[in-house]
């Protein structure tokens, strides 16, 4: 019997992944962001790659039905910190943005966090229960 995942479902997976991307490519592409100048670069930077973190650790690992393995972690923090170049790299070439490489650092330790956090949550906070994400096909 094979398992395939529904298109549902990989959108359930997958479209916050994109929506995601496209909403920190989107803000990148501003000249400012008013609102949030009032906050610190880093902790704004930390943030939202933390959220990117997990959302992508969810996408690689088909939900979060289980936990996520220790590699695949890390190829989530490297995939991130891959992306966090290339935002840094676009920024480099919108009027009134700069490219700085310690946002590259600041997003790579909110990877981290939010990452390691996702690992810590799973591990020790949430019941040990199967859930069925797919349908078997016949």
């Amino acid at each position: 019997m094979t398992i395939r995942p529904t298109a549902l479902h990989r959108a359930w997976v997958w479209g916050p992944v994109a929506a995601y991307l496209g909403l920190i490519f989107h803000l990148s592409a501003q000249s400012s962001v008013s609102w949030a100048t009032p906050y610190p670069d880093v902790i704004l930077h930390a943030a939202e790659y933390s959220v990117l973190g997990v959302l992508l650790a969810r996408g690689l690992n088909d939900g979060l039905a289980r936990s996520v393995p220790d590699g695949r972690l890390v190829l989530t923090w490297f995939l991130c910190v891959i992306y966090a170049v290339s935002d840094e790299y676009h920024q480099a070439f919108v009027p009134g943005r700069s490219s700085d490489w310690r946002d590259v650092l600041s997003d790579a330790a909110g990877t981290a966090a939010g990452l390691a956090l996702l690992s810590l949550v799973q591990d020790h906070l949430l019941p040990r229960r199967p859930l069925r994400w797919f349908r078997p096909t016949s």
